[in-house]
């Protein structure tokens, strides 16, 4: 039997069960609470100035970044920042989190982005994509995101979706690969601009065995960032809550205030918005919204 370190390095994630404790569940309840009414104030002040988000958070630049649903502009979608805008993100859980990661592959790593996906009941779905052709503008080549639930994660509320062995489905295709911590790693090419940016070639998709991994509040899944991954629809009439702390080798160096100065800046930028059910410039332009 393969032991979490080969499992991982195989398939590019593993579930923890109950890695969180009660505290910590407490803390993230506390703080999802906090940044979720703060998300809707923002976009609730944001349409009360006639401002677009671009505009709002070129001018705001330590702001809790949300971003709404794609149909509905006052419905919070997403928002990040965490570890940026809350205290007891940054010094109870990202420690806990690094921690785990440490124990995985016996090297340090540090916090690069966060967010949380509120995913509303009804909420869309996010496309097959692989997380790295959105981090590729910084120097790391390599991240781990923990996956945290506040709620069941189901196959009705739009679990995650990982592949049995992509490595294995993909391994005469002809594309880009990099080395990384966990051995060569391929690029897969995906879409670009409109409604399916980012989203994995349908081609290549279709040859991937996807398995829907499922998960209890409290569990913890660790992904690279070249593991494909999607979600399908909340057709619950819950919402399902996940927070997403990304980080990468402490050797690559700290990029998550660079990141962050980068979105603020350019909020309309098609790379922050890779494979989601979010209105990103190229769908701003199509459906005459602002950006």
């Amino acid at each position: 039997m393969l032991n979490d370190a080969q499992s991982f390095t195989q398939k590019g994630y593993i579930a923890l069960q109950q890695a969180l404790n009660s505290d910590d569940i407490e803390t993230l309840e506390n703080a999802s609470d906090e940044l979720y009414a703060h998300s809707e104030q923002l976009l609730k002040t944001i349409a009360e100035n006639g401002e677009t988000l671009t505009e709002f958070y070129n001018k705001n630049i330590h702001e809790l970044i949300v971003v709404p649903e794609i149909d509905n502009a006052n419905k919070v979608c997403r928002y990040e920042y965490l570890s940026g805008y809350s205290e007891a993100v940054r010094t109870k859980i990202i420690p806990k989190l690094q921690i785990l990661i440490e124990q995985l592959t016996q090297q340090k790593f540090v916090l690069f982005k966060d967010k949380c996906n509120a995913k509303n009941p009804g909420g869309g779905a996010f496309a097959p994509h692989q997380d790295i052709i959105a981090y590729d503008q910084f120097k790391p080549a390599y991240h781990i995101t923990a996956a945290i639930f506040l709620d069941d994660a189901t196959i009705e509320n739009g679990c995650l979706f990982f592949p049995e062995n992509y490595l294995e489905d993909l391994k005469d295709l002809n594309t880009k690969r990099v080395s990384t911590l966990s051995g060569n790693r391929p690029v897969l090419d995906s879409d670009e601009g409109g409604r399916t940016h980012g989203n994995i070639c349908q081609a290549i998709s279709d040859q991937i065995r996807w398995t829907p991994v499922t998960a209890k509040k409290g569990d913890v899944v660790l992904f690279d960032s070249y593991a494909p991954h999607h979600s399908e629809k909340n057709n619950s009439n819950m919402t399902r809550r996940a927070m997403f702390f990304t980080f990468n080798a402490e050797s690559d160096g700290d990029f998550y205030q660079a990141y962050y100065d980068m979105k603020h800046r350019e909020f309309d930028n098609p790379k922050f918005h890779i494979a989601t059910p979010t209105a990103h410039s190229d769908v701003f332009q199509e459906n005459g919204l602002k950006s």
